[in-house]
């Protein structure tokens, strides 16, 4: 007969199956869930699916449950796939709870005092944000978390019992087919266990207890070697796979920081729980109930901590402590610790209920957003997938973190490979080779390469936005926002070495492919109209550098040239080019920037920071004097300039009205009180505002601030904020207001 605390957890158990079936994913996340579902069809880790280590005992789940999908079903291949996945998740989740139970269980008879039935570790386990959020995931981290409890669980009794020590140890290293990190969990509990009962014979556990390791490791192990070309080949993809890891991964491992120690435990024991409010009070009773198990039960609270302890340190040292799900095995040990308090004090309930409740309403209602839309690649691609039944694009371009779900979600659509860091280099290729039709691009929000693409060409977009892409318990998914462009021929398109934005700038540095190593080429539709170009940067040198000597060609004439003085020292320069100067053979004409060698034998490094060409009866504008350089947050997306005292937009075209959109934050952040803003043009106020919050205006520039084809308009502030005096550092800006966003259009009528 079950006792009443089998019972209790049993119920939790078939409780968080039963609130998670309607609220399973609606498609793949991230790049690994994609990878899962393309290895349900094809499994090859040489081609990521899934992705090193493989996962062969979980994709053999995954391919279960969908058969069984596919028989009972007329589901889309998409939704079919997801749910295939998510299924265990909801069910690993179930399995977990009865797996905690019982380890807590197995813990406290061996090593407690024998009082305490931890039955709200259990129910705080179960509410915790990322636990909830877990069970509706197409991820291996619940499976991989279920069978970890169970083997923890089965090793801890099999210090007393031989036979659960047998099952646990062919459990354990049959987990690591699900995820081999798992042997950092049960690789202590089974050494534990060992040691417990050598008085068992090393024959005896040699072969029982090695002999069900052997068993449960080579299980899974051969057929993913054979599947995988053989041993070395799968070594070769696993070495790939690690060297990618070390080298892109902000891991403790590659920074070793304090900075990036204090990330690493907020990412890890604060972001679970979504709630920061949520993780202090948990975090608070977990204090206390270490405090309260060290002193009452010192035995438990030391194995309770050996048995997870380890994969804790791997998770902080060589993890990427932002992808919040793989602090999922954390969380069994906070919960017990923050429930010891209160199962330790009586009543117990008046103590665990509120925390329990709390947790829960915030995994309810993170799930329900969760599992209300598609991921943004999903729900772009299934509209995109309609609509080239009728307009097809000659090709479909998108970025290396949108490939796999282009490969998965996108099978009819004519997609090209992209080159990673390089992916608007793929339609420039096509224009290039004498493609005129329309394209489309899947772009990942946080990136902003299309900016080397002529932004008239990429009006036409539909931007796709994931509603739960700040919750803690997401964090590290990757991509998130999408947008879709369609690209008609645009005017023109840059190549390698421009740095249009910090993040085009920071490739070219790091690839040495700037003006300081050679020219720098765009192109430029032919057309027989006069156009402006617009063109800015920066000189980068060290001090003392000599000036640099730079020159703008058109298919290879001189059209301007002009000196930037000394390092440090900006320019913005308009050339209007009359009708007829972009005639000539072929589609495009090439636009090229040289630096002349100066007398030191070598070129000085200057950055073009800008860049836009169009035709003269429109207008093109830049940044001038005063604004700051551009900066980008590669982790967010955010882009940004500061103003200074008084920053100008120059602009050149033909006269007419505009609108100057202009986007910013609170300067309340860096001010005790709103600056005065002026927006300024030829001497004439043409808004005034005193910002408070975050802000968004729109200014009319009336037609006549024009002064033979050429306008500005100075944002100017009464205040400014000086970083090296407030922070003690050696930045020697001035700073305004922090603009998001500051554009010019043509007025309409």
């Amino acid at each position: 007969m079950r006792s009443p605390f089998a019972q209790w957890s049993l119920g939790v158990a078939v409780a968080y199956f039963l609130l998670h079936l309607p609220f399973l994913a609606a498609s793949p996340e991230d790049i690994d869930s994609i990878n899962f579902a393309l290895g349900l069809h094809q499994f090859d880790i040489l081609l990521h699916q899934p992705h090193p280590p493989g996962y062969p005992v979980y994709i053999a789940l995954g391919r279960a449950s969908l058969w069984l999908l596919s028989a009972l079903t007329s589901l889309s291949a998409v939704r079919a796939d997801t749910l295939a996945l998510a299924l265990w998740s909801a069910v690993g989740g179930a399995v977990a709870v009865c797996g905690a139970a019982r380890l807590f269980a197995a813990v406290e008879r061996r090593f407690g005092d024998g009082r305490h039935t931890p039955l709200w570790p259990v129910v705080l386990l179960a509410v915790t944000p990322l636990f909830w959020m877990s069970g509706l995931r197409p991820m291996s981290d619940m499976p991989g978390l279920a069978a970890v409890l169970w083997s923890q669980a089965l090793l801890i009794e099999g210090i007393e019992d031989r036979r659960p020590l047998v099952a646990g140890a062919a459990l354990a290293w049959l987990t690591a087919g699900i995820r081999i990190q798992t042997l950092a969990l049960t690789t202590p509990a089974l050494l534990l266990a060992v040691v417990m009962q050598r008085q068992s014979g090393v024959w005896w556990l040699v072969s029982r207890v090695g002999g069900a390791s052997a068993v449960g490791a080579l299980a899974w192990a051969v057929p993913l070697f054979a599947v995988s070309g053989g041993l070395s080949a799968y070594l070769a993809a696993l070495n790939t796979q690690a060297g990618e890891d070390f080298a892109f991964v902000d891991m403790l491992w590659n920074n070793p920081t304090p900075r990036r120690f204090a990330f690493s435990l907020y990412e890890t024991f604060v972001l679970p729980w979504h709630s920061v409010a949520l993780a202090i009070v948990v975090g608070v009773a977990a204090g206390i109930g270490a405090v309260m198990a060290a002193v009452k039960t010192p035995r438990a609270a030391l194995v309770i901590l050996y048995l997870f302890v380890p994969y804790i340190v791997y998770h902080l040292i060589f993890q990427e402590t932002l992808t919040v799900r793989y602090a999922l095995p954390v969380v069994p040990l906070v919960a017990w610790f923050a429930m010891r308090a209160a199962d330790v004090a009586r009543p117990a309930a008046w103590l665990g209920v509120p925390v329990v409740g709390a947790a829960l309403a915030v995994s309810i209602s993170g799930g329900a957003s969760y599992a209300r839309q598609a991921h943004p690649a999903y729900r772009a691609l299934a509209e995109a997938t309609a609509r080239a039944a009728t307009d097809a694009p000659a090709k479909v371009y998108g970025h290396f973190s949108l490939r796999r779900a282009l490969q998965h979600g996108g099978t009819s659509l004519p997609f090209v490979e992209p080159r990673r860091q390089y992916e608007w280099m793929g339609p420039v290729q096509y224009w290039l080779e004498g493609g005129d039709r329309p394209v489309w691009f899947f772009g990942e929000a946080k990136r902003t390469d299309l900016a080397l693409i002529d932004p008239v060409s990429r009006r036409d977009v539909v931007r796709y936005d994931w509603t739960v892409e700040h919750r803690g318990e997401l964090s590290g998914t990757r991509p998130t926002n999408v947008e879709w462009y369609r690209l008609s021929q645009p005017g023109w398109f840059a190549g390698e070495g421009w740095s249009l934005t910090p993040e085009a700038g920071g490739m070219t540095r790091a690839d040495r492919k700037g003006l300081d190593q050679r020219p720098i080429d765009a192109w430029v539709r032919r057309r027989a109209e006069a156009v402006d170009v617009m063109v800015g940067g920066q000189h980068l040198g060290p001090p003392g550098d000599p000036a640099a000597e730079l020159r703008l060609l058109l298919d290879g004439r001189p059209i301007d040239s002009w000196t930037v003085a000394a390092p440090g020292d900006t320019f913005l320069r308009f050339v209007s080019l009359p009708a007829g100067s972009l005639g000539g053979p072929g589609q495009y004409a090439t636009l090229r920037i040289e630096n002349a060698v100066a007398a030191n034998g070598r070129r000085p490094e200057v950055a073009i920071r800008q860049f836009d060409l169009q035709a003269a009866s429109g207008v093109v504008y830049g940044f001038g004097e005063g604004w700051h350089e551009a900066e980008y947050a590669p982790a967010t997306g955010a882009r940004w300039r500061w103003t200074s005292e008084r920053s100008v937009l120059r602009i050149r075209g033909t006269a007419q009205a505009l609108t100057l959109t202009l986007r910013g934050e609170s300067p309340l952040r860096y001010f005790d009180s709103a600056p005065t803003i002026r927006i300024t043009s030829q001497g004439r106020v043409l808004r005034e505002l005193r910002p408070t919050d975050d802000f968004e205006v729109v200014v009319e520039v009336p037609v006549d601030v024009w002064r033979d084809g050429e306008a500005m308009v100075a944002i100017e502030s009464d205040k400014v904020y000086l970083p090296g005096q407030a922070e003690g550092t050696a930045d020697s800006r001035h700073l305004g207001l922090r603009v998001f966003d500051a554009h010019l259009d043509t007025r309409l009528p």
